[in-house]
């Protein structure tokens, strides 16, 4: 069986096989290694730098979120806290508000109240009056169809007892 190198044998040194082509390998190794630290090593470099400064930027960019949010989060808080300073501020003034109009409609419905008992007071004495003068007009009416009865008869004593029944019985009717 035939080995992949060429000289598969021991050369007595301690390179193993061909010594040649340890030699011209080694020299290809180097040359590759060469272009790769000239050519390779510096795209590594700008591309590792490049990440780098991305990495960095976008840090940086995070703090800068990072102190916006904190500052906006202080602002919301104080914000809130004189929410709700205005709002107890309105509750108070809504409940002063609200104490000043039921005394308002409790003066206001006294007033009606006091207009009220005058009209009717007013009302009643004017019912009354009117009543006395219907009554003073109903006498005065009968007083005269008495008068008249008088007049057109004697008056003896029976005729002046009648017509004082009748008189009485007329007022006392109405």
């Amino acid at each position: 069986m035939t080995g992949i190198f060429a000289a598969e044998g021991p050369n007595g040194n301690w390179i193993p096989g061909d010594p040649n082509e340890f030699y011209w390998g080694s020299v290809a190794f180097l040359i590759i290694v060469a272009v790769f630290v000239m050519k390779g090593l510096p795209v590594i470099k700008a591309a590792m730098k490049a990440q780098t400064t991305k990495v960095e930027g976008e840090l940086a960019s995070a703090e800068q979120a990072k102190a916006d949010a904190e500052a906006e989060l202080d602002a919301l808080t104080s914000s809130l806290g004189d929410a709700g300073a205005e709002a107890e501020a309105i509750v108070a003034d809504a409940r002063k508000q609200a104490t000043r109009l039921e005394a308002d409609l409790i003066a206001r419905a006294e007033t009606d109240v006091a207009e009220a008992k005058e009209r009717a007071r007013i009302e009643v004495a004017a019912q009354r009056d009117q009543a006395l003068a219907d009554l003073r007009a109903a006498v005065a009416a009968q007083a005269q169809a008495a008068a008249d009865a008088v007049v057109r008869n004697s008056l003896d004593d029976d005729t002046q007892t009648s017509l004082i029944d009748d008189y009485i019985s007329a007022v006392s009717a109405s």
